[in-house]
C-alpha cells in the first residue's frame, strides 16, 4: 500500500449537514484552515442535500476562507471543483466514475465501503480512498465495520487508505496499525468545544502512531 501520494494525514470533513448553520459552518472551516497551515492536514468541503446553485455558492465561499497553501477537496464533480479553485475532488462511493475522467485535477478522493469499491476507485484514477465507518460514527447513526474490515481494505488497496468513522485520538494508533495512512474526522473536530485544540490532539496522535509504526 502506497501511502505517499496524498500529502495529508488528517482529513477534516467539513460537513454542513452535521454543523447545520451555514455561517457557523463557514467560520469552522476558516478556523480549521488557519490551524492546518504548514501541517499535514486537508479539508474536505461537504454540503449535501442543497440545490446545485446554493451548494456551489457555499462551496465558493468555503474555498475563499481556506488558505491557498492548505489542500482543499470538494464533494462533487471535477468540473465544479476546478471552477471554484479546489485542488481536489471527493467522490461518494455511488459517484465513482466507471472510467478514468480526462479532466486534470491535483487530487481525487473516493469514499469506499468494500474491497470492490476500492478497485473501482483505482480504475477511476483516485489518489486515495476513505474507508469507513470503522467505528460507530459520531456525525450520523450507524454501526462500525471494525478494524479487521479496515485491515482487509488496506491490504487490498494500491492507494493510501484514510480511515473514517467515530475515530477519537485514542483510536488513531489502532487505525494506523491496521494499515491506514491517516484518519478523517467529522464530529471529533467540528463538534469540539475548542476546534484548534482538537486539531492539535489528532495531529499529535497521528505523529505518535506513525512514529511507532516506523520505529
Amino acid at each position: 500500500m502506497n501511502d505517499t501520494a496524498f500529502p495529508a494525514r488528517l482529513l477534516v470533513v467539513a460537513d454542513l449537514d452535521y454543523v447545520g448553520e451555514e455561517a457557523h459552518w463557514l467560520a469552522l472551516i476558516e478556523e480549521i484552515g488557519a490551524a492546518a497551515v504548514g501541517r499535514s492536514i486537508a479539508i474536505q468541503v461537504r454540503a449535501k442535500h442543497l440545490d446545485p446553485g446554493r451548494a456551489s455558492a457555499l462551496a465558493a465561499r468555503a474555498r475563499e476562507v481556506v488558505p491557498g497553501n492548505v489542500l482543499a477537496l470538494l464533494n462533487g464533480s471535477i468540473a465544479v471543483a476546478e471552477r471554484l479553485g479546489y485542488a481536489g475532488v471527493h467522490w461518494p462511493e455511488a459517484d465513482i466514475p466507471a472510467t478514468r475522467p480526462p479532466h486534470p485535477i491535483a487530487f481525487r478522493s473516493a469514499a469506499v465501503h468494500s474491497v470492490d469499491a476500492v478497485h473501482r476507485a483505482e480504475a477511476a484514477g483516485a489518489d486515495l480512498v476513505v474507508f469507513g465507518a470503522v467505528y460507530a460514527p459520531g456525525s450520523h447513526p450507524g454501526e462500525g465495520a471494525g478494524l479487521e474490515a479496515l485491515r482487509a481494505v488496506t491490504r487490498a488497496s494500491t492507494l493510501p487508505v484514510i480511515a473514517i468513522g467515530g475515530i477519537h485520538p485514542a483510536q488513531v494508533e489502532d487505525c494506523v496499525r491496521a494499515g491506514a495512512a491517516g484518519v478523517a474526522v467529522v464530529s471529533g473536530i467540528l463538534g469540539a468545544p475548542d476546534v484548534r485544540a482538537a486539531v492539535d490532539e489528532y495531529v499529535r496522535a497521528l505523529e505518535a502512531a506513525l512514529e511507532g509504526t516506523t520505529a
